[in-house]
């Protein structure tokens, strides 16, 4: 009996450090059958992605000059390092991830004829607030990295319809990301972890353990709009005076969120406990969570609050508008809009039956989004060569 023929499956990413694009590598790469896919990852430094894909069996390559910041020297290096790591592996499946990597990979893998090259889009970068030429620019490098891709991957019908220069639709296809939770803590084992985590407020979040907490895990990010979600509970805190919200993350924002905090004058209602590993478990702990983003390309959280039957507030906004529904599964409203989010949390705090309500149809909604339907809907993806160009 002759041996099976394996594909060999080549993963490309920027970053190795844990985020959704991050996630998203990890589950397709420990997803896929050993039986009949040979799976390596090359990607830029010795981050979390590495260490968990390593402890899986997952063969990795580190590139040391694969960054996010542009640098010249480091482009040259990246593109040398990553050529030679195509022609070394010779794979039949080159599967690119992320702004950079997906644009050096895409180019190389064409250059170097590898019969199937795909990219998978976890955000447009030109959505972020940045000068008019820079969002041309990655507007430009992400239509070029589409149209040198055989086919391109996004991870929400919203982040898809965002995409609107000629040619390019064709070559997109959605995908959901899925997401499993396991090992939920129970909601007051999660509260006193969460209590434990607090950083650089004077105030003991566990003299409030028996108060009503509202959520967020985010990166503290423009794009986050946390600054909204302050002011919403600002006010709210008058009538509420028992409301507490805790931000799970860390990022650039850190220190003005906390001095916006400090001149509302709500250290005893706001709480930061930075950057807590797989904190969808200990999404019990919250009464209500909430995703204020002014553009969000998925948003893998959402389907964790799910899980946890967590009921959601959220903004109606890119990806979350795949994974979520008006009045049905959550509150949506307007991004950007501090009056429509503080309606929509003041509305969950005073109907516990609405609150139970979409907790309930949310979690039903989630167990659509599953790790089992993402892998099948790539692999097939990945077989279907009709589309290569």
């Amino acid at each position: 009996m002759n041996p099976v023929t394996k594909k060999k499956i080549l993963f490309l990413i920027t970053k190795s450090n844990w985020g959704g694009a991050q996630r998203y590598v990890f589950d397709l790469a420990t997803c896929l059958d050993s039986n009949t896919f040979d799976v390596v990852v090359a990607l830029g430094g010795d981050g979390t992605l590495r260490q968990k894909l390593t402890k899986a069996g997952v063969r990795t390559i580190p590139i040391a000059h694969l960054q996010r910041d542009i640098s010249l020297l480091s482009e040259v290096r990246a593109l040398y390092s990553i050529a030679r790591i195509i022609r070394s592996e010779k794979p039949d499946i080159l599967h690119v991830n992320s702004s950079k990597a997906g644009a050096l990979g895409t180019l190389l893998g064409r250059f170097l004829r590898v019969p199937r090259i795909i990219f998978t889009a976890h955000a447009w970068a030109y959505n972020e607030d940045r000068p008019y030429w820079q969002k041309l620019i990655f507007h430009c490098i992400h239509y070029f990295t589409i149209l040198c891709s055989h086919t391109t991957i996004t991870v929400s019908e919203g982040l898809r319809k965002q995409m609107t220069w000629k040619g390019v639709q064709r070559k997109m296809i959605t995908v959901h990301p899925g997401r499993h939770l396991s090992d939920i803590k129970p909601k007051q084992e999660a509260r006193g972890i969460i209590e434990t985590k607090v950083r650089d407020n004077q105030v003991s979040l566990s003299d409030f353990h028996t108060d009503t907490w509202i959520g967020t895990i985010a990166e503290l990010h423009p794009t986050k709009q946390l600054h909204r979600a302050i002011d919403s509970i600002a006010a709210l805190s008058r009538k509420h005076p028992t409301l507490r919200y805790i931000i799970i993350g860390d990022g650039q924002l850190y220190n003005r969120l906390q001095m916006r905090v400090r001149d509302l004058g709500i250290e005893k209602h706001v709480f930061f406990t930075g950057t807590i590993e797989e904190a969808g478990r200990l999404l019990k702990a919250f009464d209500i969570f909430m995703l204020p983003s002014k553009s969000e390309a998925f948003g893998y959280v959402l389907l964790e609050a799910a899980l946890a039957k967590v009921p959601t507030v959220a903004t109606k906004t890119g990806g979350i508008t795949d994974i979520l529904t008006d009045e049905k599964t959550a509150l949506l409203v307007t991004p950007e809009s501090t009056v429509d989010l503080s309606a929509a949390l003041s509305r969950l705090l005073t109907d516990t039956k609405l609150q139970e309500t979409l907790a309930e149809a949310n979690y039903k909604n989630a167990q659509h989004f599953s790790l089992q339907r993402m892998c099948w809907e790539t692999i097939s993806v990945y077989n279907n060569t009709a589309s290569q160009k």
